[in-house]
């Protein structure tokens, strides 16, 4: 699949993974500085077991940021939940539930289900508001994707909870957002306002994009290049390209219309970048059929031939 490494490459804002010994919290990316001042919550495992997750008691502990962090229009954003506290409280958010602010929030609601609110200022309108059909409060960890395109068109805003394969609920934006958010990302608690309705549970893994991505994007093949030692080459019978590694595969490829069986020399074509989130079969596939786990052909990588393993490939 593609590396949440080479999404954050190409649409990446911020990536927090709590996973500091103690103290602030950084952003992993590292390109504008954003800095979490925690106040109270403490470390804790995991959702996987590896690193930290961040903890919070539901009454004292949050996390303020030094700017605001979530983009304006088009974003996604994806974290994994723990909790089971049934009552409306803030996960985190750069508003608050008055008439003065912009911004968005993501909140338990008394129902237990997750919500997702973007606040239009002076108004008391709001640009769009989701809140899922299933109780999130279970105690249990919850991988979570929200995505909205930017634009005000029929099912641009999803929540996904859980099944990547399709979204919780499906929602329209009212209006486009144009104007910053009002107040800097605060994480465990609204970010202003009298009543800051503190959160009770775990977060881990915050990643934040420019672009509403599909769950798909997270899911893209990749391909592991083995070392230059050990790419056991076979010459086609143009001395300028190669064949697909084993040459018992080829009549298989052919049969779906492939035409890896054949692959251009980096003397007539560029180099490879392998950061990219397409994947190679694709590239050189009319019908990017999937060539399955374990296959192997060859490449040219910076005037170089080497060998691609498709590892996880279905």
């Amino acid at each position: 699949m593609a590396t949440t490494e080479q999404l954050m490459a190409q649409y990446g804002v911020a990536w927090f993974g709590f996973d500091e010994a103690s103290g602030n919290v950084y952003d992993k990316l590292g390109l504008n500085n954003y800095v979490g001042t925690v106040t109270g919550a403490t470390r804790v495992d995991g959702w996987n077991g590896e690193g930290s997750s961040m903890s919070f008691n539901g009454s004292s502990n949050w996390i303020s940021f030094n700017n605001k962090v979530l983009p304006i229009g088009a974003k996604s954003i994806r974290f994994k939940i723990k909790t089971n506290r049934q009552a409306t409280s803030s996960i985190f958010g750069t508003s608050h539930i008055t008439a003065t602010t912009h911004g968005d929030s993501v909140s338990i609601r008394d129902s237990g289900a997750l919500g997702w609110l973007s606040n239009r200022a002076s108004t008391r309108l709001l640009r769009l508001s989701l809140e899922s059909t299933i109780n999130v409060c279970d105690n249990q960890w919850h991988d979570i994707l929200l995505t909205w395109d930017g634009t005000t068109n029929v099912g641009a805003v999803k929540m996904y909870i859980d099944d990547m394969a399709t979204p919780n609920v499906v929602g329209t934006a009212n209006v486009v957002e144009t104007v910053s958010h009002t107040n800097n990302l605060t994480i465990g608690r609204m970010s202003a306002g009298t009543n800051y309705y503190y959160f009770n549970g775990q977060l881990d893994d915050l990643q934040i994009y420019n672009k509403a991505l599909s769950p798909s994007d997270f899911e893209q093949k990749r391909l592991t290049i083995k070392s230059e030692s050990n790419k056991n080459l076979v010459p086609s019978s143009s001395s300028t390209r190669v064949k697909e590694i084993p040459n018992t595969e080829e009549n298989t490829l052919l049969s779906q219309g492939g035409l890896i069986h054949e692959i251009d020399s980096a003397v007539d074509r560029l180099p490879i970048d392998l950061t990219r989130i397409s994947t190679e079969y694709e590239i050189v596939s009319n019908n990017k059929s999937s060539l399955n786990n374990g296959k192997m052909f060859t490449i040219p990588i910076n005037n170089k031939f080497k060998t691609a393993f498709i590892e996880d490939n279905d």
